[in-house]
């Protein structure tokens, strides 16, 4: 008889895209077997430690957050935990990036060391002071330079004109990184035309204007090496309805109207758009509008999950499969719950959703096969781009 460190019995799992019975084993915090349909109930499978998941809950992998402001990063990966998020790559507060210089990365790893409830990686950022030197970041381990253009960010962001913004991405496309970048419709064609010059990967993050959609889905067709991801508010909220008070006016970017929100949502279910970068209650949220649109948590986990960790290059996290980390989240899909203002956890992304009914609570969060505590020490890995 097979024996494992802990096995996992699912009534409903998102195993290769879709939802099914399994039976997953993890050694070592890597999983090391899953097993579907008939196979899940082999009486030959036992585990040193065994859970069993009723049918009210799906077992899904951790989530990956790609670009997070994690403020304080004890509170915002503990938030993250709660939230079914497993991994974060962290870019700093909104409107003050902490790597910008290489001694940054080095002062950021030393401060988050021991204080991280979930995995936690950084970016580093392109300003208009350090153009020329963003190798140096890169060489420091950040899993990519974020920019931000002119009349984009919140008040105070130090941005980057056109100009300036192409002589970054064209600066990171030779040094081989990534290059990700908050831009709208007037800074999107010359951004492309460096991927198709130089094959620099792009990603392209808050998408919110209906104007950039057919500019991205050409791209797509093109071939070019662009991803991209927007962010659950502009998923869920509409600038008809202005429920959440003052905490809306400071959401970058701004809520949409009705038509350009349903118009991400096609942009997503038709693959334009790859990704959805998530907070705390990302899930829920993201959750609360997907099943009204006839998706199912397969779809939620594909854009929160798997293509997150693909933006990041996160090579061994993202799916439930043979051989990755054996980071999970529990979702009881049916049962809902309502956000109550105040609460600790909650970050200042997610405040806009007080006294909001959600569908979708996470029951638990698993990283390399042990339970997220947020009441313990915390565990969390620092991470680093993996550099040749």
């Amino acid at each position: 008889m097979a024996r494992y460190e802990l096995l996992i019995h699912a009534r409903r799992a998102v195993i290769d895209g879709r939802i099914q019975q399994a039976a997953v084993a993890v050694d070592g915090g890597v999983i090391s077997s899953v097993r579907t349909g008939s196979e899940a109930r082999d009486i030959g499978l036992a585990g040193d430690h065994t859970l069993a998941l009723g049918d009210d809950v799906v077992l899904m992998p951790g989530l990956v957050d790609p670009h997070v402001s994690t403020e304080d990063v004890a509170v915002g990966t503990r938030s993250a935990a709660l939230g079914g998020i497993t991994s974060v790559i962290d870019y700093g507060t909104n409107g003050d990036p902490t790597a910008t210089e290489p001694d940054h990365v080095d002062r950021w790893r030393d401060g988050v060391t021991g204080e991280s409830f979930v995995d936690v990686g950084l970016w580093g950022a392109a300003v208009p002071g350090n153009l020329g030197r963003l190798g140096e970041l890169l060489d420091h381990g950040v899993f990519g330079i974020s920019a931000v253009a002119d009349g984009k960010g919140v008040a105070g962001t130090p941005t980057l004109s056109g100009a300036r913004l192409t002589e970054a991405a064209e600066e990171v496309a030779g040094l081989g990184g990534l290059f990700a970048a908050d831009a709208g419709v007037d800074d999107l064609p010359a951004l492309l035309d460096v991927c198709r010059r130089t094959g620099g990967r792009l990603h392209l993050r808050a998408v919110a204007e209906a104007e950039e959609l057919p500019l991205l889905r050409a791209a797509r067709a093109e071939g070019l090496p662009v991803s991209t991801s927007t962010s659950p508010h502009l998923l869920a909220l509409v600038s008809e309805v202005t429920l959440g008070g003052a905490a809306t006016a400071g959401l970058d970017p701004p809520i949409p109207d009705a038509a350009t929100r349903e118009l991400l949502w096609d942009a997503l279910r038709d693959g334009t758009i790859d990704a959805i970068a998530s907070a705390r209650l990302g899930l829920s949220v993201v959750w609360t509008e997907a099943r009204r649109r006839g998706c199912d948590l397969a779809d939620v986990a594909q854009w929160m999950s798997g293509q997150t960790a693909a933006v990041v290059g996160l090579e061994d996290r993202g799916e439930i499969r043979t051989g990755l980390r054996a980071d999970f989240t529990a979702v009881a899909d049916d049962e809902a719950f309502v956000v109550l203002p105040g609460v600790r956890e909650l970050g200042s992304a997610d405040s806009v959703y007080a006294q909001r009914a959600l569908a979708g609570v996470v029951r638990w969060t698993m990283t390399d096969g042990r339970f997220v505590d947020a009441r313990a020490l915390p565990r969390g890995a620092v991470l680093s781009r993996t550099t040749t």
